[in-house]
């Protein structure tokens, strides 16, 4: 007899292996479909067990067409993948060291030691690649690239098996997946024939990778989230990245891995023949980065920084397309309005102009965290008081600062948070993370995903400076807001001199936001804390051209399944079209209007029934409810739309 799991499991396994194995070959791919308009039907939330531990969507995206008629096309959701598969050669989300090995064991976390293989569950930031007249093995017809990379692994097995599981988090070096992909050219779908891991070795490797966006000129754009604390590490070695060189124990003036190596936006292309070239892009900047996304002028690029007492940032290279030199600035909010989660002016802080080469040059030649800044616990004259999130090892807090002389430079491509609140920049942000642009209104989006602390009017404590004041009800401050913001041109930096760019965000509106649950009696919903019918803790957003559709998706503790949500700019309607199982996390969110004459929505479930995400849930949940879930991380896509234009 099949059991409830099995059924379950095998369920939702069924969804993503209903795949046509037929290459794109050059046939004619169809016309894209002029559309006036497009909305969404929603999926209703989950209200029984088998809902709420499987991944589904019941939408349909309904189009008005240029010349009046309508059409609606059914969403599904398709698994390409999930964490642990053999998939054309390779295993998703495989850790590997520099030399391409499996890594077989952690490093010591809390005195314990977990056992490999391990194959990371924390699929993230994903990119659709074409690659015209690409070639691969010698055979022509696959032009689709699927790159995504791994944020961490949640857990796996003590070495010793009387002890509970081993978290991981930011324990282990990280990996990014290649994929192969066919395109069906008659049925849309598409199929993983090949898989690798990129190699990193040329760049010492990649920590934390969380989002990810795809620029203009298609490579992929990923950051490195929580850079490691240098003012920690200095004296202690960063073990993670030594699991990857095989240096454990080692600090990095003993050779083992160098801090600032890590907390930078790391780009991929790939070739024709598959092979990819990996840079990481030492002049944008360090910082918690979820994402870097780039602008239509192809040269000004705004920065997600997650943690609590970030900063938001604006990069400016010096020629389109080319992220290796370039300016880089950090904003200042002028509060205009404190309620309805806040508005303000912006205005921006020059901290630098570098080159990838100048900035690596300065690392690899071992500058230290000691040799940038002195460190003072308390008021010491010629000191300057900054609060702000210190990056892995640290925490936020208040220290005082003073620049050593001519560091003025690495302070701001490698200690980049503490200078720009050394500046005067504001360091009240709380986990910012996604980015989009509509390029036709000239509007930025950013994800505030949990407004808290600092943020909050009267909450700034020992914060030097108190620059957010938002006024609303914390418990619907905490459920998270996107912000808008106008993008123009003609702009000054704080100094008086021109910022070059036509796509500078001068100020901050609440566009879309969450609220506390009120009490329910339905099933659905019950055990939210933050309204089930609104977005709660936006996370990955993206945005549609021709759908003219903001796409959220959640990283909620306040919703037990996170949904996936389409926001119209012109309605202002906030639809659900997807929902996550138990425990997961939405991740690489990412809209492609038209591939080979379809649209693709890439969207992942990472870490799906995590204990440490469900641990705070009843019984009934972090115990029965989640043993049904498969934690295997998904890759996946939306399926069954028209590629579209205006």
């Amino acid at each position: 007899m099949m059991t409830m799991r099995a059924f379950l499991l095998g369920g939702v396994a069924m969804i993503g292996c209903a795949l046509v194995n037929s290459a794109y070959a050059g046939d004619a791919a169809p016309a894209p479909l002029k559309v006036k308009s497009v909305e969404f039907t929603a999926t209703p939330a989950p209200s029984n067990v088998l809902e709420m531990t499987q991944p589904y969507t019941r939408s349909e995206a309904l189009i008005t067409l240029a010349d009046g008629s309508k059409k609606a096309f059914p969403l599904s959701y398709h698994v390409l993948h999930r964490s642990g598969d053999y998939v054309g050669g390779w295993y998703a989300g495989l850790v590997v060291d520099r030399s391409g090995k499996p890594i077989t064991r952690s490093a010591a976390v809390k005195g314990n030691v977990a056992r490999g293989p391990f194959f990371s569950a924390g699929a993230d930031g994903t990119s659709l690649l074409v690659v015209p007249n690409a070639k691969v093995d010698g055979v022509k017809g696959h032009t689709v690239f699927l790159l995504n990379h791994l944020e961490y692994e949640t857990a796996a097995d003590n070495i010793d098996p009387s002890k509970p599981p081993v978290m991981l988090y930011a324990a282990l070096p990280m990996a990014m997946n290649l994929s192969v992909l066919d395109q069906d050219p008659a049925t849309w779908q598409l199929t993983p024939v090949k898989m690798s891991n990129v190699d990193f070795s040329g760049v010492d490797g990649l920590w934390i990778p969380c989002n990810g966006s795809t620029t203009p000129w298609m490579t992929h754009l990923g950051g490195e989230e929580y850079e490691p604390n240098a003012q920690y590490f200095e004296k202690r070695p960063l073990e993670p990245m030594n699991l990857y060189f095989g240096t454990l124990g080692k600090t990095a003036a003993q050779g083992g891995a160098n801090p600032y190596h890590y907390g930078h936006l790391v780009e991929v292309k790939v070739g024709p023949d598959g092979a990819t070239t990996v840079t990481k892009h030492y002049a944008m900047g360090r910082l918690a980065f979820e994402l870097g996304e780039v602008m239509p002028d192809r040269k000004t690029v705004y920065l997600g920084d997650d943690g609590d007492d970030v900063i938001r940032a604006m990069f400016i290279a010096d020629k389109p397309e080319d992220l290796s030199a370039g300016t880089f600035y950090a904003a200042k909010w002028t509060q205009t309005e404190g309620d309805n989660f806040g508005a303000a002016k912006l205005s921006w802080i020059k901290l630098g102009h570098a080159t990838n080469a100048e900035i690596k040059a300065l690392v690899d030649k071992g500058i230290k965290f000691s040799d940038i800044w002195q460190v003072a616990s308390a008021p010491t004259p010629g000191f300057k008081p900054v609060y702000v999130y210190a990056g892995t090892g640290g925490k936020s807090g208040l220290s005082y600062y003073k620049l050593k002389p001519g560091m003025e430079k690495a302070a701001a491509f490698l200690e980049t948070r503490r200078y720009a609140g050394y500046l005067g920049a504001t360091t009240e942000f709380t986990k910012m993370e996604g980015q989009a642009h509509n390029a036709a209104d000239k509007k930025l989006y950013t994800v505030i995903s949990y407004a808290r602390k600092g943020m909050l009017d009267g909450q700034n404590k020992n914060r030097p400076r108190d620059d957010i004041k938002l006024a609303d009800d914390p418990k619907d401050l905490t459920c998270g807001v996107v912000y808008e913001s106008a993008m123009i041109g003609g702009q000054k930096d704080l100094t008086g001199a021109a910022i070059a760019s036509d796509w500078v965000a001068v100020d901050m509106t609440a566009l879309v936001h969450g609220a506390r649950q009120q009490p329910v009696e339905s099933d659905a919903g019950r055990y939210d804390k933050c309204n089930t019918d609104m977005v709660a803790n936006p996370d990955n957003i993206n945005y549609s051209e021709a759908m003219r559709t903001l796409f959220i998706g959640e990283d909620s503790g306040n919703h037990l399944n996170n949904f996936t949500w389409a926001f119209n700019v012109d309605s202002k309607k906030a639809v659900r079209i997807f929902s996550a199982p138990a425990g997961g996390e939405n991740t690489g969110l990412k809209v492609y209007d038209n591939i080979n004459g379809h649209a693709y929505l890439t969207g992942n479930v990472q870490h799906p029934g995590a204990a440490e995400d469900l641990h705070k849930y009843p019984p009934q949940i972090k115990g029965e409810l989640r043993r049904l879930v498969d934690e295997r991380g998904i890759v996946g896509y939306f399926g069954g739309l028209p590629a579209m234009t205006r």
